[in-house]
């Protein structure tokens, strides 16, 4: 039985789903002024986790032949989930997502399904083009833009998020697939970290990922109206990635397989820091 649960959750991707869900939360937390209307929030959550759900759980769906020759521990080729099984996580996790953000509204539930379609498009093909990072574009700067939306708090200068995240997104992106690029190239795929090689890759992850609390900083100080939210957050994020960066270098096998979690992390308190100083 502990063997299911746990593969029940490495199934949709557990952590991912945890931060994209706890980065909704914060989000709408503060579009709300930390007093959010309970059902409407509720929903925020409910259509989210959904959405995530079935991205995660459709990605191993779709990797499962390559899986149970890379990583046969996984939970589909380990016989702990059954592929009918991924397919009904992900049918479900599409159907709370509809229904809840249905509930929210037509327009709430739109820009939703926008994020949502980009990560589905990722699993369906997209990750194994060069254009992999397109797809976590388009959807990762959606989660603020969305939550301002669903507490009637957007204004244009959220669109912001995009340029200012995005290097941090290519970053993201990079991490995830850094400790695959040579199966994967063996394999026949054409993912943006195949394209560069493991070496490039790297330079390219790190590059973008100093670059974003930097141009984060200069943002909230150029467009920004309590700038010093935005500069701290920088801050943090910069210290983070220094530290990170000397521990990878010296142990890249074993920080190596952390590294998505870190900027994914990363990413929320980036978020959290430009929301508050823009106002």
């Amino acid at each position: 039985m502990r063997r299911k649960i746990r593969a029940y959750l490495v199934l949709p991707h557990a952590w991912a789903v945890l931060v994209v869900v706890a980065a909704t939360a914060a989000f709408g937390l503060l579009a709300a002024d930390g007093r959010p209307p309970a059902g409407r929030f509720a929903l925020l959550l409910l259509a989210m986790l959904g959405g995530q759900l079935a991205i995660g759980a459709l990605n191993e769906y779709m990797d499962r032949a390559a899986d149970a020759v890379a990583k046969p521990w996984k939970p589909i080729p380990a016989g702990d989930v059954s592929p009918a099984a991924a397919l009904t996580v992900t049918a479900l996790g599409l159907l709370l997502m509809l229904i809840a953000g249905g509930l929210l509204g037509l327009a709430e539930l739109a820009v939703l399904s926008i994020g949502i379609g980009g990560g589905l498009a990722y699993d369906l093909g997209l990750k194994r083009t060069p254009v992999s990072w397109l797809p976590y574009l388009v959807a990762l700067p959606i989660v603020p833009i969305w939550a301002w939306m669903v507490m009637d708090a957007f204004q244009p200068r959220h669109l912001w998020l995009y340029p200012i995240g995005a290097l941090l997104i290519v970053a993201i992106h990079l991490a995830q697939v850094l400790p695959d690029i040579e199966a994967d190239r063996e394999r026949g795929e054409r993912g943006l970290g195949v394209f560069l090689g493991e070496r490039w890759a790297t330079v390219v992850m790190w590059t973008a990922a100093f670059a974003s609390p930097l141009i984060a900083g200069a943002g909230s100080v150029m467009f920004g109206s309590r700038p010093v939210a935005g500069m701290l957050a920088g801050a943090v994020v910069a210290g983070v990635f220094a530290t990170t960066f000397v521990l990878h270098r010296r142990a890249p096998a074993r920080v190596g397989p952390f590294l998505f979690q870190i900027l994914t992390a990363s990413a929320v308190v980036l978020g959290c820091g430009w929301v508050v100083a823009s106002g």
